[in-house]
């Protein structure tokens, strides 16, 4: 079994959390574009992620490059995509959408998101 593409540190909180990585503070939040009432949304709403997601790879049945992709890249999130996603962008099908947003647009920027999958989706 590998241990994913996760640091050592996430690794070991996911160890000292029963196999799950724990919920985040409030504070994470801040600086995403969310307001308030959106925060304590996701928070009233949060389980812990289970940890085997990041640590386990996935099995494909064909090669990730052979599906298509849409690539939402949410800027007040940071980083630049890694160099094998950016390697996978350059990819024939895929594509790569920006929102001045941070990491969760389903709550920031709901509709605009929804217009993006729905491009992507061919709708």
């Amino acid at each position: 079994r590998g241990t994913g593409r996760c640091g050592a540190a996430v690794r070991a909180s996911i160890a000292e959390n029963g196999g799950f990585w724990p919920l985040v503070p409030a504070a994470h939040y801040d600086g995403q574009g969310l307001t308030d009432e959106q925060i304590a949304r996701i928070m009233d709403g949060s389980t812990p992620h289970p940890g085997a997601t990041l640590t386990e790879p996935a099995v494909l049945t064909r090669p990730l490059g052979e599906l298509p992709a849409t690539y939402v890249k949410c800027l007040l999130a940071g980083a630049e995509p890694d160099d094998d996603v950016a390697g996978l962008l350059a990819g024939e099908r895929r594509r790569q959408a920006e929102m001045d947003t941070g990491h969760w647009p389903m709550f920031s920027r709901p509709r605009e998101l929804a217009q993006i999958l729905l491009d992507a989706a061919g709708v």
